[in-house]
């Protein structure tokens, strides 16, 4: 039986920008179709980047619905304005760290809040940078905590993908 430090260290996280949230949509049913199942999920996307091929990407209330519904990440979303980024939504796991509020203000919303959650992560400072300009210029960022076997499964399927 393992312990918990044990089970931590099993945990990786993936990160990947996409352009599009159909791509997302497509990877998250495929996972939930496999026999994966103790994988955490998050979406990072710009808000009025975000591109449904409907007119709804200014309706918080679309976009929350659209999390839920097609992207099954119904338990926590939320946005942030970060004067770096700009407004962003955040769903799924990581939406509770976004969306913590330290003097009235947001770790998401503060200048070094995206930075220090993804580095709290394990993700490298370069990488970070990649990711915080990928979501800058209007990409999404699909992030994946999951066992290291399954996590390694998801690498090569996203690779496939690409």
């Amino acid at each position: 039986m393992k312990n918990r430090d044990e089970d931590i260290k099993d945990k990786h996280v993936l990160l990947k920008s996409f352009k599009s949230i159909r791509q997302i949509e497509n990877i998250i049913k495929q996972i939930c179709s496999s026999d994966i199942n103790d994988i955490q999920i998050s979406v990072l996307g710009k808000v009025e980047d975000v591109n449904f091929d409907t007119n709804f990407a200014d309706s918080w209330k679309e976009l929350k619905s659209y999390c839920s519904n097609k992207l099954q990440l119904a338990s926590n979303f939320g946005m942030v304005s970060n004067s770096e980024i700009g407004t962003y939504f955040i769903a799924g796991f990581l939406a509770p760290m976004f969306l913590q509020e330290i003097n009235g203000k947001t770790i998401g919303a503060m200048s070094t809040g995206f930075y220090g959650i993804l580095r709290g992560l394990g993700i490298d400072q370069e990488n970070v940078s990649g990711y915080s300009k990928a979501l800058n210029k209007g990409g999404l960022i699909l992030i994946i905590r999951g066992n290291k076997s399954d996590i390694i499964k998801l690498k090569v399927n996203l690779q496939e993908l690409a």
